[in-house]
């Protein structure tokens, strides 16, 4: 099989070259994304989190403004010194700005991992088209030669067609193989950095999260007291209309009686 390979890209054949130019790709793109995920985007989450813990409630924030530099430019550090920028201008914007730098690092972890399905799928179609193009070929060179060459062509013919294909599905395994690991990886990463946002917002704005907790509460328990006061209410009306009653029957006896002396 190797050596079917070496003969067809030394005679040329452009379906291999395509499928090596965008296995070469694929490949860039596989160690790109691991070596941003495994080591620039990863970091000693427990660590930070807690040497950050430590510093902020020690009301320490020029050293824990140190430590989110020290720790690295991207990642869970990047936003927790955003925040901590945010926090001495206005902690009122300290969530805020915790979210928008959460929504805008997030997508990062993910970039260009989806591309390796669909330069798989296009790889082994590049493959199977080779082949059938191989296969015409070798079919159509038997028509112009000798009976004693024809097995022997149409053999070879065979044979080299299926290069292209046994090329395309080595690559589109490496890459569907790449992609569910940084898929992995990425995934492993997302869960890690939402838990250290959560404990940066417990951090650094713990009071804008108790008002935004405590305001549904309001508005809830608010509706309650209206029907006590309308079940107040009601006792007073029907006793209002019973003396109402009882003085109408009162009047209506004093007046049979004045009719009885008439």
């Amino acid at each position: 099989m190797w050596s079917q390979l070496a003969v067809s890209l030394q005679n040329g054949n452009l379906y291999l070259i395509a499928i090596i130019a965008l296995g070469f790709i694929g490949t860039l793109i596989i160690f790109e994304r691991l070596i941003m995920l495994q080591f620039v985007y990863n970091v000693d989450f427990k660590k930070f989190l807690n040497n950050l813990r430590r510093s902020v409630q020690a009301e320490d924030l020029e050293r824990a403004v140190s430590i989110c530099k020290n720790a690295s430019y991207t990642s869970l550090p990047s936003i927790g010194l955003k925040a901590l920028e945010a926090l001495e201008r206005d902690p009122h914007t300290v969530r805020g700005t915790i979210e928008e730098e959460t929504i805008d690092f997030l997508p990062r972890l993910e970039s260009r991992i989806s591309i390796l399905p669909a330069l798989s799928t296009l790889i082994l179609l590049i493959g199977i088209l080779g082949t059938i193009d191989g296969l015409w070929a070798a079919f159509d060179s038997i028509e112009i030669l000798d009976t004693s060459e024809k097995q022997a062509r149409l053999a070879n013919g065979i044979a080299g067609s299926l290069n292209p294909t046994t090329m395309g599905l080595l690559m589109s395994m490496l890459f569907l193989t790449g992609h569910q690991m940084l898929r992995g990886l990425a995934i492993r990463l997302t869960e890690r950095v939402h838990y250290g946002v959560s404990v940066l917002i417990n951090l650094l704005a713990p009071q804008e999260m108790a008002t935004y907790v405590a305001a549904p509460m309001a508005e809830a328990a608010a509706p309650v007291q209206e029907p006590v006061s309308k079940r107040e209410a009601a006792p007073t009306e029907s006793k209002t209309e019973v003396e109402d009653d009882s003085f109408d029957d009162a009047s209506v006896e004093d007046i049979k009686d004045e009719e009885e002396i008439i």
